[in-house]
């Protein structure tokens, strides 16, 4: 697959590559003010550079994909500048964020959206995208299988990731056209969400034999767990190192919502060094 080979060049460039990877939907935009240097970014940029062996896919999202404008960085001078110091960055792919609907949406929709992020490589900068993030998929194989298709046909023999959420379980044909599938995505104990429960999660989101594609993402990591356990440093800590113990390949925790990557205990900057530790 193609996030394979991503694995082993990285493996050639560092020497060690940590089991587990973070897929990060950094949907914040890039700046506080016109043209600062991205500075929204920088503690994702921070933990990115700190931690080497760490693989990232940063999932770039400027208005439910691409932008309205269809130009590169959608025209934004901030998203050309983030996009570009992420790319700077030997152990990230930034991936571009494309909404299915649950495969609702007209299938030519999605084709502009993804012709839209293969272009941002005309840009002067550079802010290509290394992948598509299919967001809200659905179990509908046939929808699913055309999109993928045509992203990796639309962008050529450049290689690509294909991420696909479905946030719940998939069943592992899903497996043979998504690079990495999102397999579960909640909240970690909330009244509106499936409560994350580690070890008896990943058994009974990820089909047998498929952990090294599949990613857990957590938000709202705040409270208390659904087995009363505080959330906290140590409950981070402990979740992660169950993850790469099972050779889960991808995994995001953020204590608030996808609108910051500060919000203690689970900081990307925390996250980042559990992934580096585990």
């Amino acid at each position: 697959m193609r996030s394979q080979t991503f694995l082993c060049l990285f493996a050639s460039i560092t020497g060690h590559v940590s089991a587990t990877g973070i897929l990060l939907p950094l949907y914040i935009y890039p700046s506080q003010v016109f043209n600062d240097g991205a500075v929204n970014w920088q503690p994702a940029r921070t933990a990115m550079s700190s931690h080497p062996s760490v693989q990232w896919l940063a999932v770039i999202n400027p208005d439910s994909g691409p932008g309205g404008t269809r130009q590169p960085g959608n025209a934004d001078t901030n998203y050309i500048t983030g996009v570009s110091q992420l790319n700077a960055l030997p152990n990230v792919r930034t991936i571009g964020y494309v909404h299915t609907s649950f495969s609702t949406a007209p299938m030519t929709e999605l084709q502009a959206n993804i012709t839209t992020w293969k272009n941002w490589a005309t840009a002067s900068s550079n802010i290509s995208v290394d992948g598509i993030f299919f967001d809200e998929t659905s179990a509908d194989f046939t929808y699913l299988s055309n999109a993928t298709a045509f992203a990796r046909q639309a962008f050529g023999s450049r290689p690509i990731t294909v991420v696909c959420n479905f946030g719940t379980a998939a069943t592992a044909q899903f497996y043979t056209i998504c690079d990495v599938v999102v397999a579960f995505e909640s909240c970690l104990n909330c009244p509106d969400g499936p409560p994350y429960a580690s070890q008896s999660t990943i058994s009974a989101n990820i089909p047998s034999g498929k952990q090294a594609q599949a990613a857990i993402l957590v938000h709202d990591f705040s409270g208390t767990a659904h087995d009363g356990s505080t959330a906290n440093a140590g409950l981070l800590t402990q979740y992660v190192d169950t993850l790469v113990g099972d050779g889960v390949g991808w995994c995001y925790f953020t204590s608030a919502g996808y609108d910051t990557i500060t919000t203690a205990p689970a900081t990307v900057s925390a996250l980042a060094a559990d992934v580096a530790s585990a």
